[in-house]
């Protein structure tokens, strides 16, 4: 093995160590999206631990995937898919993951195209960052708050209603020629 080689080893060991020390899940594919390499936090993700090199799990370990509106998304149209087709990153795109027990889970994906030291593009790094919690949180705030409108909507409503006969009685009132003074007075 000469220098070069040597080196670049230490340099590929280097950085899967540093992709597994990351608190998310991270993988990276070659040109082909056939995956190469995936850290302990994929795995979680996915719910399964994907066939290296094999082109049934190209582009993505996880069982099946949806964009943030519930639309399916086939593997080919992944962020990761489309870093390696365009040769451009695509960092922070929502996309939720379903593991294969049908659990769900919202993740920001952050696709980035590696190169080689002549800029050739020789595969790609995905980093999967779970913001489920987050989105439940969302969730919950937005329910709470259509909660919130609902009663304030209900209480004016309310409100109003026992006004409506005083106001009718006020009228009446008004209509007499000359009311008496208990009538003044109320």
């Amino acid at each position: 093995m000469n220098e070069q080689s040597i080196s670049l080893q230490r340099g590929e060991w280097h950085f899967r160590r540093l992709l597994d020390k990351l608190p998310a899940g991270a993988y990276t594919c070659d040109k082909r999206g056939l995956i190469t390499y995936y850290n302990p936090h994929a795995v979680q993700l996915w719910g399964r631990a994907p066939k290296l090199n094999d082109s049934v799990d190209r582009f993505c370990g996880s069982f099946k995937l949806f964009s943030a509106d519930g639309a399916p998304i086939q593997h080919a149209q992944c962020w990761m898919a489309l870093a390696l087709e365009t040769d451009k990153e695509f960092n922070g795109h929502e996309i939720i993951v379903e593991r294969p027990d049908g659990q769900r889970l919202t993740v920001l994906a952050h696709a980035n195209p590696l190169r080689d030291d002549a800029g050739t593009l020789f595969g790609a790094v995905n980093v999967l960052v779970d913001i489920s919690d987050r989105k439940k949180a969302e969730e919950a705030l937005k329910q709470a708050d259509r909660a919130k409108n609902e009663f304030l909507a209900t209480l004016a409503h309310e409100l109003r209603n026992p006004l409506a006969p005083i106001r009718n009685a006020v009228q009446v009132l008004h209509l007499k020629a000359i009311p008496s003074p208990e009538l003044q007075w109320g």
